[in-house]
């Protein structure tokens, strides 16, 4: 008898095996993935390092000194308008004031009278307020007014400055540009350097070695390394470059999996040959070419293949094994067992009765 069994263990270790494999794959994508963050840390250009060639300190700091100026000053403006709100405030109260002691002066005088010292007092202090108000008032007008003039100076000078500073600004970014992208070619080239050979180890173990007993740990391993380097490759590259290499992987995935499948129907290793053989005898049909089988009590049956067969019948000779050779494609079924005589199934192989292994079952 056959040494090679293949046990697939309780549901529960399949369980446990496939649980763990998934966990496997994250794992390993985290660590590629620490991986690569850490190549991608690398220190890039200094875009001040590289304004610096274009853009001279002294304008720079001419630049920034007009700014803090025009700050200042819109301060300033702002604090003089608050001022001037606070003076209006009290002139306007201290010109309703006026009013009432002009207005009782007039009735005064209409009826001979005349104000009393604390009115004539209260009088004379309002009309000095609101004098001195008014000076004060026009006072920050003009203070205003000259604040103004130098903020719109300051401005067109500051303006100037800007735009040379913009242009040579643009050529420093331009510059910079340039050198980021040449760093980022050459943070992408050190991860591929040392993504691909991992992707390639891993995509030979997964070739050679997936349908052995290390075969979960192939395929996690051979997954988190495909979808790192896709997403690096996704990163890096521009996307009108990366539809074309993502197509182009994809295509080469079907097409490896169709000439796999193509190879196994032309053929097929032994487990699947097995598995099919053992289905079409369960159901009943040529293994080869798929006619129901009719012997013993198959001959009294009826039905397809998709509901199976059906029992409507049998005679003396139903429960005699017997050789059969399928009418259809020619190919011999069942025949005696070379060592117990028995009548066995001969695309299997193994006997029911005597257990003894048929060299050539899968030819």
């Amino acid at each position: 008898m056959s040494q090679n069994k293949t046990f697939s263990g309780p549901w529960i270790q399949r369980l446990a095996v496939v649980v763990l494999s998934l966990i496997l794959g994250v794992l390993l994508f985290w660590l590629l993935g620490f991986v690569t963050q850490d190549i991608g840390s690398l220190r890039g250009p200094d875009f001040s390092q590289v304004q610096a060639k274009y853009v001279d300190a002294e304008l720079l700091e001419k630049q920034r000194s007009l700014k803090e100026n025009l700050e200042g000053i819109k301060d300033s403006v702002g604090s003089k308008r608050q001022q001037q709100d606070i003076l209006k405030n009290s002139t306007d109260s201290l010109q309703n004031t006026l009013n009432q002691l002009l207005s009782i002066q007039k009735q005064n005088l209409e009826r001979n009278l005349t104000l009393s010292a604390e009115q004539q007092q209260a009088l004379a202090e309002s009309q000095t307020f609101f004098l001195e108000n008014q000076k004060q008032y026009l006072a920050l007008n003009e203070e205003i007014a000259e604040l103004t003039r130098r903020q719109y100076q300051l401005q067109k000078e500051h303006a100037s400055l800007s735009g040379q500073v913009d242009r040579l600004n643009a050529s420093a970014r331009d510059e910079y540009g340039k050198m980021m992208s040449t760093h980022r070619l050459k943070v992408a080239a050190l991860k591929l350097t040392v993504m691909v050979p991992i992707f390639l180890i891993s995509a030979w173990l997964f070739t050679a070695k997936r349908s052995g007993l290390f075969g979960p740990i192939v395929y996690a391993t051979f997954v988190a390394v495909f979808i790192r380097i896709a997403m690096i490759v996704h990163e890096y590259f521009p996307r009108r470059y990366f539809k074309y290499i993502a197509l182009s992987v994809i295509i080469a995935i079907v097409l490896r999996l169709l000439i796999y499948l193509l190879k196994r129907i032309a053929s097929p290793k032994k487990d699947w040959i097995l598995k099919h053989r053992q289905e079409a005898y369960d159901r009943g049909v040529c293994p080869v070419c798929g006619k129901p089988i009719r012997i013993g009590p198959l001959r009294y049956t009826t039905g397809n293949r998709r509901h199976g067969p059906v029992l409507i019948g049998q005679g003396v000779e139903a429960c005699k094994p017997q050789a059969y050779t399928c009418p259809s494609c020619g190919t011999a079924l069942y025949d005696k067992c070379g060592r117990c005589s028995d009548i066995r199934h001969l695309l299997l192989p193994f006997c029911e009765h005597c257990g003894s292994e048929k060299a050539d079952w899968s030819s």
